[in-house]
């Protein structure tokens, strides 16, 4: 299954990638290098749970950015 991804953080940054079926989106994370505590994944405009199954063929990965 191919998934095309987008990683919003100050700027824009588009990949796809392979990822086996029944992958979750915690899976695309790792293959990826990203923390999952640094991040939201969001299908459709809404927020998922990580350890769901990837069921789209497009995600956005958004970067939680914090100050103090």
């Amino acid at each position: 299954m191919q998934v095309r991804i987008k990683i919003l953080a100050g700027g824009v940054l588009e990949k796809t990638i392979e990822v086996e079926e029944r992958s979750a989106y915690s899976d695309i994370l790792a293959k990826l290098g990203i923390n999952p505590e640094t991040v939201v994944v969001m299908v459709d405009g809404r927020p998922v749970p990580i350890d769901d199954i990837v069921d789209s063929s497009r995600i956005d990965i958004l970067k939680i950015v914090s100050g103090g």
